[in-house]
């Protein structure tokens, strides 16, 4: 009996024992969980970008034009933004609505008979050369359709269908489109002799032409901003510009350039010493920086603001439109890797950022061309032993906890 009690008391230690071990076993596994998923962290690619060092200023947009007469129920023929030249009938009157439609009409069976016409004359029998420019026509297609760049859709659709026809014609598929364009002219002509006696308007001089509702609301005098000092430009600014007249078909912009006027304090003068080129934007308007040069910087010390004036020689429709406008001004414009600033650490004294190598993280030295307030432009030719290691495609961890050089992640 007592032998027997020995071994139960044995038996129930061994059990303390196990669930003891079994207790620390848990409590290491839980600890390693809580510290690695505590441990998240969080990558970037490096990747190429361009950054500019930029202002933001107030002004107005004005170039030379003159008015194209005219009123009533218009049907224009050239596209806001269009070059024209003197004689070029820009829009005709409309006595009913009718004619509105039939001009539509006549436009579709021109695009629809141009299509056709090309259709029948490839430049190529290569099955393989035919089949490869389908595919790329749908992928453009597609392409503007996904990025919704819908003013570029009408013409994707005529590549496609360009590339898709001549294929059918090359493979026997259709034995051509003659009796469809003979039929599509001959309702062409009917509908063109119809419009053709139609009263029209004339361009007056060579230009670029834009309608009433696609020109500025507001009329500038260009010499008068010319002549402007700084305080008067500033008065100009404050007080806005007159409305611009409604009772008219439209204009044309007489020149190949258009200038930005605006007023800035001494500091941001200062910036542009020495500058003859920048870039100019509208955001929301002209979103692509067009090319321009720095034409008039007039300080006036005595009231603390400067004359600024860029000009440029690229003109649009959406340039056309353009009145008073916010723009942006990039100054110097920089192109390299960039790094979010979450990601920089200084390592005995130098700047740097830990990159995943695998299940490792390392420390690599960066060199800087351009920061702003949330990210590093570094140069794109890093290599590791100097000064700027980063290279394209890194992974550069952006957020992580108890980073070290050679640590396991």
């Amino acid at each position: 009996m007592r032998q027997d009690g020995r071994r139960g008391s044995a038996a129930r230690a061994l059990r303390w024992i196990g669930l003891a071990l079994l207790a620390v076993v848990f409590l290491y596994v839980v600890a390693q969980c809580f510290v690695i998923f505590r441990q998240s962290y969080k990558t970037e690619t490096a990747i190429r970008y361009t950054m500019s060092d930029s202002v933001t200023l107030d002004g107005v947009v004005a170039y030379d034009a003159v008015p194209v007469e005219g009123t009533g129920n218009l049907g224009y023929l050239v596209q806001d933004g269009e070059r024209v030249s003197s004689g070029t009938v820009l829009a005709e009157y409309y006595t009913d609505d009718s004619q509105g439609l039939l001009r539509e009409r006549l436009d579709r069976l021109q695009r629809t008979i141009d299509l056709l016409s090309k259709s029948q004359n490839s430049d190529s029998s290569d099955l393989s050369v035919l089949t490869n420019q389908t595919r790329q026509a749908l992928y453009n297609l597609l392409d503007k359709l996904d990025s919704a760049e819908y003013s570029g859709i009408a013409d994707a659709e005529d590549d496609f269908l360009l590339a898709q026809n001549r294929l059918q014609v090359n493979t026997g598929q259709t034995d051509g489109f003659s009796q469809t364009l003979q039929t599509l002219q001959a309702e062409y002509d009917e509908i063109y002799a119809q419009l053709s006696s139609l009263q029209t308007i004339t361009a007056s001089t060579n230009g670029y032409f834009s309608s009433t509702a696609a020109a500025p609301l507001i009329q500038t005098d260009p010499e008068a901003l010319d002549q402007a000092s700084p305080l008067e430009l500033q008065q100009m600014l404050k007080d806005g510009f007159p409305d611009a007249e409604t009772d008219r078909a439209g204009q044309i912009a007489t020149g190949f350039s258009w200038r930005f006027y605006t007023v800035c304090d001494l500091e941001t003068a200062e910036r542009f010493d020495g500058i003859t080129s920048v870039k100019i934007s509208i955001p929301g308007k002209q979103n692509t920086p067009l090319a321009a040069t720095v034409a008039e910087c007039t300080v006036s010390e005595e009231d603390g603001i400067a004359k600024l004036v860029f000009e440029c020689q690229s003109i649009n429709a959406e340039i056309l439109s353009l009145g008073q406008e916010t723009a942006q001004i990039d100054i110097q414009t920089y192109e390299g890797i960039r790094i979010d600033k979450q990601a920089l650490h200084i390592v005995d004294g130098e700047r740097g950022v830990y990159v995943k190598y695998g299940n490792l993280q390392r420390f690599l030295r960066i060199t800087t061309l351009y920061e702003d307030e949330n990210y590093i432009l570094i140069p794109d030719d890093g290599a590791i032993g100097t000064d700027n290691e980063v290279r394209l495609y890194d992974e550069i961890i952006v957020q992580g906890t108890n980073l070290q050089n050679g640590r396991l992640l």
